[in-house]
């Protein structure tokens, strides 16, 4: 593993940018690495998460890390050590956060497509968060056979559902989670026909799971809570409602961030009204992916072309990476900080693209309109300059195209809290690419 060690950090140090890439962090890497590489902030890993772990609350909360957002086996242990529990979207992730110590019984899964080892998941007492009627039918089959089998009595296992509640703000459709647009958890309006299923087969569901989309304000968190309860209302076992998602994290400066201390205050408040009218004390799970790690990773990637098209069109700085790295921007047409790093005072207006062959390759889009394209402005460029985008860490290492055009896998580095840098993910090596191919002609 490759270790670069800093000098202590003097306090008068200039930060190029508002998160934590400095001029002596890029010149310490440059010796040892090569761009494009991921850079991550432990600090910022530890902040975020002690964050989400200081929320106000009625009756206890758990924060679950929806490990999607970036599964890589540090990151997950920097939770770990922090009791911050996992959310899993297939099998395959569970097997991820075990290897990172996590233990079964920390671990839900949330899947679309269910497990084709579901039988040995609910052995080890893996939760189940079923998103579908289908999926409910699926356990219980599971929990019969194993009943008969000695494994446990049938009403020892019980199960988590999540349902569409048909309601949700957002910047755009396409991150839409609690709408009719969305085919994500059983529709609201199938409530009876849940209830109806787990009476029939004995089942205890113990959790509704809500996700009512990204990008979500305060105030309809606020709004939406009574409709939480009402669905906890309905279902007399439920002891835990988990809310996915939808913590708003500023990242432009148009954008305002969600203030997590004055949502939760009031959410909470409208928990202990429950109670006193229930006397039921409902335990609160949060469930944040991007707001929980976006600002701790950089990446960094370099200029490596300028091209124009004219008076009347635009001029283009071509950089080293794209969606092999950055997927997030095409994927939710979405606005990053980036900024070129010279010491050029001119300012220009560019449009920035990446380096993959691809009509949509594109970094400066204007906002949710992929096909549009918008000047930013600059320092003025030269090629070789190196380019930091800012506030990447989710959906970017993880949701990655990977090996499109062949590139490789790029680097993944970690800034220790004593600002020393080890690499967590080695740059891909050329014939890794082709590894699994197999030679038939």
């Amino acid at each position: 593993m490759k270790k670069i060690k800093f000098i202590k950090m003097t306090n008068n140090m200039d930060y190029w940018n508002p998160n934590f890439i400095t001029q002596e962090i890029w010149e310490r890497i440059e010796k040892e690495f090569s761009t494009p590489v991921y850079v991550y902030s432990e600090s910022e890993l530890e902040k975020a998460a002690d964050d989400f772990l200081a929320f106000p609350n009625a009756f206890g909360c758990d924060t679950r890390y929806a490990m999607k957002a970036n599964p890589n086996i540090n990151i997950l242990k920097i939770f770990n050590k922090r009791w911050i529990l996992i959310d899993a979207s297939s099998e395959y992730e569970v097997y991820r956060a075990v290897n990172a110590w996590y233990k079964y019984e920390d671990i839900s899964i949330s899947a679309q497509e269910f497990p084709v080892n579901a039988e040995e998941l609910i052995k080890k007492w893996l939760f189940f968060n079923a998103t579908s009627i289908h999926q409910i039918e699926e356990i219980w089959k599971i929990i019969k056979k194993l009943s008969t089998e000695g494994f446990s009595p049938l009403n020892n296992y019980k199960i988590w559902v999540r349902i569409n509640p048909g309601t949700g703000d957002w910047a755009f459709k396409a991150i839409s989670t609690g709408w009719t647009t969305s085919g994500f958890g059983i529709w609201h309006e199938k409530i009876p026909e849940i209830k109806e299923i787990a009476k029939r087969y004995n089942l205890e569901i113990l959790k509704i799971h809500i996700h009512i989309g990204s990008e979500n304000t305060p105030e309809s968190w606020v709004n939406s809570a009574n409709i939480w309860l009402d669905f906890v209302d309905i279902f007399t076992n439920v002891d835990t409602i988990d809310l996915w998602g939808g913590f708003k994290k500023a990242i432009m400066p148009y954008e305002k961030s969600a203030d997590l201390q004055s949502i939760w205050k009031a959410v909470s408040e409208k928990f202990e009204y429950f109670y006193k009218n229930t006397w039921r004390k409902i335990k609160l799970e949060v469930e944040p992916w991007k707001s929980l790690v976006i600002n701790s990773c950089s990446i960094l990637t370099k200029v490596v072309d300028i091209v124009d098209t004219g008076k009347e069109g635009y001029e283009f700085l071509r950089i080293n990476s794209w969606m092999t790295d950055m997927l997030r921007v095409p994927m939710y047409w979405i606005q990053e900080p980036i900024y070129i790093m010279n010491s050029e005072t001119e300012k220009k207006d560019y449009i920035m693209i990446w380096h993959c062959c691809e009509s949509w390759d594109l970094l400066t889009c204007k906002l949710y309109e992929q096909e549009t394209l918008e000047n930013r402005k600059f320092n003025k460029a030269n090629i070789w300059d190196l380019v930091v985008v800012d506030w990447v860490w989710a959906y970017n290492s993880s949701m990655s195209m990977k090996n499109y055009n062949s590139f490789p896998e790029s680097w993944e580095l970690l800034l220790r809290k004593d600002w020393s840098i080890v690499e967590i993910r080695k740059r891909e090596k050329m014939e890794e690419i082709w590894r699994n191919e197999i030679e038939v002609v």
